[in-house]
């Protein structure tokens, strides 16, 4: 809740002290004076004095009249004065929802900064209160609504809101800031009329500011549901992202020990482990092993040589000469799988390349077809020569054949060629992500049976080199398998663990990815949620009760409706800005700021109850609407209305006497800025 108190406008001239007090309760509050009286200057101080003035544009300027910056005219003994402006200042009172006071003063003119306000914590003009409690903060400035300092989140926090995060244009999400709620709670007189719904300051970039507003405003489940869903979108491709980038790391790890990981899931899952589990295998006599398989095998034959002493040359000849030899035709046997490997792999690179060319030049053709639709489309009669079957240049008719044409095949229509060229693309694509994979396969298999004919050369060696080395010495062959042994269960077991590691990171991937379906599975199917019909059904109900009240003429009332895409009002097939009457436009914002305002301040809204009107009765709309529109107005309850006019004086205070209006500050024929008692 925010409500104005009381306003304090105070001009240091070098003919006095002028400016004026005004006070405002509960309820419509009426001030009619002349039209040269001053009355925006009123309602437009209460807006400066909240730092506000950013609703209407980016200027730093003030928007307040000379009055109250240069020089002000007045009256001694009914003859014409003018006073020149020394300093001024605008002082207001409000009142939050928990009866606590704020007293705000702000620099109009003079040598004070204007960004700079100063705030006391009570009714500081009226009472006297909070005087030693004086703070300055900053308005207008980067931070003013975030910052310690920063009045406008001194006056968030005063009202009691929770200002959402917006999307802006080209740059990272901002608060909702208020200079964007405001044109929903004062239409100011000359530029605020007529601009349906409201005029809204498009220059702090906010993506849909108008939708976000109302959301805000009428506390709407589909600002926070937009934002739950932007926000699970954004779960949902960064838990892709990291699972993809987990596996490729699994599968990548894997190349220290020349292994294969197979069985983790392309994309997310929410219940871990899989069904078929993931497993790193190694490959080992031209077969893929799981590696706690080739890891216990490898540990059984450490532990069998362990078992026996390293053996001499000459004891262990007869048995490694044997050896040999069946390595050395193990070896011819595996050089020959890996030729035959290579050159099945070099042939699948071959075909997939050649595949992306002709996907490549399909894409090329079907571009020119599209082409082609698009002008056709447009009314163009322009073709390819091939298709016409005619000489571009004597137009003769002309066949493309030296085979008999009597019976002639009729040509592809150019949608037929883009349909037929799209499933092209879709059958050659399919081919080529085979490929693709195939290769990998190949690859993998290569790079595998390249390291087997490594360690089978690397045995062949050290048994060379033990047949020629002295007969008393020690086994070389026994010796290097031992030292191989040992490195080999070393770095497999490390592997082990990486993957281990690997398969822990995806099972924590796992259950967040069940989390985020989870708040997937709560959001509404829908962007509005049932309470959110409802609040934009009442709103529509008030709408078009206040439109009949003020008797639109331009088309039917109930053919206006609050649009649930942009929360603005709209009619099928009609443009509202356009086609209906001036005073029509007028009437509808009424409606529109009226109807905010009574389903805004219900117990889940966040409508402060606040609303200014400055001189509402534009395009000469007739007497009646503008009574309706204030009987509307007096029967709002929980809110503060305040409306200014220049209302011939004598009829208004006579109608408003007679529905008990209780808030008038009548002027007369006298200016609202007077000269004040020192």
């Amino acid at each position: 809740m925010l409500r104005i108190r009381h306003l304090f406008i105070k001009i240091n001239t070098d003919k006095g002290v002028f400016g004026t007090r005004q006070s405002f309760a509960d309820g419509l509050n009426i001030i009619r004076a002349e039209n040269w009286a001053g009355k925006s200057q009123v309602v437009q101080s209460i807006m400066y004095a909240l730092g506000m003035e950013g609703m209407q544009g980016p200027s730093h300027a003030v928007p307040l009249a000379h009055a109250m910056t240069d020089y002000l005219d007045y009256k001694v003994d009914s003859k014409d004065a003018r006073a020149t402006v020394i300093d001024s200042t605008v002082s207001i009172e409000i009142e939050n929802a928990r009866h606590e006071f704020l007293t705000v003063q702000r620099a109009i003119a003079g040598e004070r900064h204007r960004h700079l306000m100063t705030v006391y914590d009570g009714r500081a003009i009226t009472k006297k209160e909070g005087l030693s409690t004086a703070r300055d903060y900053y308005v207008r400035e980067g931070g003013a609504a975030s910052n310690e300092l920063g009045f406008h989140r001194k006056l968030k926090d005063f009202v009691g809101w929770q200002l959402p995060m917006a999307p802006r244009f080209n740059d990272v999400d901002t608060l909702l800031y208020l200079e964007t709620i405001f044109p929903l709670l004062y239409v100011e007189q000359k530029l605020g009329w007529g601009r349906l719904p409201a005029r809204y300051p498009t220059w702090l970039g906010i993506r849909d500011v108008g939708r976000r507003t109302v959301e805000f405003l009428l506390g709407l489940d589909a600002y926070a549901n937009a934002l739950e869903r932007v926000a699970v979108q954004e779960e949902v491709k960064r838990l892709k992202r990291e699972w993809a980038a987990t596996r490729s790391q699994a599968e990548k790890s894997a190349a220290a020990v020349v292994g294969n990981v197979r069985g983790i899931p392309v994309e997310p899952i929410a219940s871990w482990p899989p069904e078929v589990l993931p497993t790193l295998s190694v490959m080992q006599s031209s077969k893929w092993l799981p590696i706690a398989d080739h890891l216990n095998g490898l540990r059984g034959r450490l532990a069998e040589l362990h078992s026996v002493e390293v053996p001499s040359t000459v004891t262990a000849e007869p048995k490694i000469r044997g050896e040999l030899a069946q390595l050395e035709d193990k070896l011819a046997v595996q050089e020959r799988s890996v030729a035959a490997l290579y050159d099945r792999f070099e042939t699948e690179t071959a075909e997939a390349e050649s595949l992306q060319q002709r996907i490549d030049s399909i894409n090329d053709d079907l571009r020119k077809y599209k082409d082609l639709r698009k002008v056709r489309n447009l009314g163009s009669s322009d073709g390819p020569e091939v298709v016409t079957g005619h000489c571009p240049t004597c137009y003769q008719e002309i066949a493309d054949s030296l085979l008999d044409t009597a019976n002639k095949a009729v040509p592809m229509t150019v949608d037929q060629n883009v349909s037929f060229y799209e499933e092209q693309i879709k059958l050659f694509t399919a081919v080529h992500n085979n490929a693709v994979r195939s290769i990998e396969v190949a690859e993998r298999d290569l790079r595998a049976q390249r390291a087997e004919v490594m360690m089978l050369r690397e045995r062949i060696r050290d048994i060379r080199e033990t047949l020629v080395s002295a007969s008393s010495s020690p086994s070389i062959e026994a010796i290097s398998e031992r030292i191989r042994l040992q490195d080999r269960i070393g770095r497999v077991e490390t592997q082990q663990q990486v993957f281990d590691e690997y398969m822990a990171e995806l099972a924590e991937l796992a259950s967040e990815w069940l989390d985020v379906q989870e708040r997937l599975r709560k959001l509404p199917r829908g962007v509005l949620s049932e309470r959110d019909i409802k609040k934009l059904s009442d709103w529509q109900t008030s709408f078009q009760h206040q439109l009949t009240r003020y008797k639109m003429g331009s088309l039917d009332v109930s053919d206006v409706k609050i649009s649930l895409d942009t929360y603005e009002p709209e009619a099928e097939k009609i443009n509202l800005k356009a086609d209906v009457s001036a005073s029509d436009l007028i009437r509808l914002q009424w409606a529109y700021l009226l109807g905010l305002l009574e389903v805004g301040t219900q117990a889940t809204g966040n409508h402060p109850g606040l609303l200014i009107f400055d001189e509402p009765q534009q395009q000469s709309v007739e007497e009646s609407a503008f009574r309706e529109m204030l009987h509307h107005a007096l029967g709002e309850t929980n809110c503060q209305i305040i409306i200014t006019t220049s209302h011939e004086r004598e009829s208004i205070g006579a109608y408003m006497k007679s529905i008990g209006v209780k808030h008038v500050a009548e002027f007369g024929t006298d200016r609202i800025l007077q000269k004040l008692a020192s």
